[in-house]
């Protein structure tokens, strides 16, 4: 392939997976007040509203913690796609507030997609979806997976090995695959423990079930210490691994 013909996939790729996304109808047509940052903006009413799909890095206003690499590249990007004062059309989640109080949301672009979609495309920010608000996950995955593929955004920067405790994503490779019988668990590199939820769909869990000895996967979940002192990630959602090809 020529680099041309390179360039202009790699540049059409987010429209080509905004296309395979629904448009649902807007809930509502509101006003931009503030950009707080890549996932959050405050409308002209004073509702604070957190996107649905996406969680770009972190300011850390609040806190010692140093800005995240990437947002102010998020917020800039939204900056310009919707400006103070500019009309923005959202569609409200099945569950409407946070326990922050913040409304949760889709927003629009003004051809009616879902904006979230086109920023998991640029590597804006790495996917997180809390059901019941999933209902989209299936074009979202494959939205950041583009993005992770090409190297864009957040996932310029290798993902880093894991740690005691916290939401983490995760690169690794299977070291001991399911054993056929039993509960559904893999053990994968740096001494970690993946187990199926209850909840986790069938067709995952066989996604699960075919991988073997060396298998990268990239997977994103708690990690948590168990009582007899391994750290395990529990699976229950069907978007929170895939395997990469190697």
């Amino acid at each position: 392939m020529k680099r041309w013909q390179w360039l202009l996939i790699m540049g059409l790729w987010p429209l080509m997976v905004a296309a395979k996304c629904p448009k649902p109808p807007a809930d509502e047509t509101v006003t931009v007040r503030h950009i707080v940052d890549g996932d959050t903006v405050i409308l002209q009413d004073g509702r604070v509203i957190r996107f649905i799909g996406i969680d770009t890095p972190e300011f850390n206003k609040h806190s010692k913690l140093p800005v995240e690499s990437g947002a102010e590249a998020a917020r800039r990007w939204l900056q310009n796609k919707i400006p103070s004062g500019s009309r923005l059309k959202l569609v409200f989640g099945v569950e409407r507030r946070d326990d922050y109080g913040r409304w949760l949301a889709h927003p629009l672009t003004a051809n009616g997609d879902l904006l979230v979609t086109r920023m998991l495309a640029q590597g804006l920010g790495p996917l997180l979806l809390i059901p019941p608000n999933d209902d989209y996950w299936r074009c979202w995955l494959a939205a950041e997976q583009g993005a992770r593929q090409r190297r864009l955004g957040v996932w310029q920067a290798p993902l880093v090995s894991f740690s005691s405790g916290g939401w983490q994503l995760l690169q690794a490779r299977v070291v001991l695959p399911y054993a056929g019988s039993g509960r559904l668990t893999l053990e994968l590199e740096g001494q970690l423990t993946v187990m199926a939820g209850k909840r986790l769909p069938m067709a995952a869990r066989r996604s699960l079930k075919r991988l073997r000895r060396g298998d990268r996967l990239f997977i994103r979940g708690r990690v948590r210490a168990s009582h007899i002192g391994r750290q395990i990630l529990w699976v229950n959602y069907s978007w929170q691994f895939y395997q990469i090809e190697q």
